[in-house]
């Protein structure tokens, strides 16, 4: 039996459940390896994609006001704001991390969805979808 999983707008991939015996365990490993290179996540499959680290040192300044002022018979409202600035090497981090997560869930939500609830019952709690496979 084989399922067609959709992974974002318009891509779908086809990809076949795995048996709870395992008996089409080859058949599955390939097509799931092919569809996780199609999606473009296959490095969090074999572990060579990894989470990126945070530069040192990096820090973001906050924004910050200062509450409005005035009395009953004054409208008037004075805002003092600090402009936030952020760390390039920071910016591309976040950016960086949010796409590798975004690649962990779409990994992570194809093998679930072609694997018996069985086996997901064992495998939900690992944190990353190369430790799941």
């Amino acid at each position: 039996m084989s399922t067609t999983v959709k992974l974002g707008n318009d891509d779908s991939v086809r990809v076949p459940r795995l048996e709870a015996s395992g008996g089409n365990w080859v058949l599955f490993k390939a097509r799931l390896t092919w569809a996780a290179d199609v999606k473009g996540v296959a490095g969090h499959l074999d572990g060579t994609s990894q989470e990126p680290t945070a530069p040192a040192g990096a820090t973001a300044l906050t924004v910050t006001a200062a509450p409005a002022t005035g009395t009953a018979a004054t409208t008037t409202t004075a805002t003092t704001t600090t402009a936030a600035t952020l760390d390039p090497s920071q910016v591309q981090y976040e950016t960086d991390l949010a796409t590798w997560r975004k690649g962990e869930v779409v990994l992570k939500q194809l093998l679930a969805s072609t694997i018996p609830d069985s086996l997901f019952m064992k495998i939900r709690g690992h944190v990353s979808a190369h430790a799941i496979w």
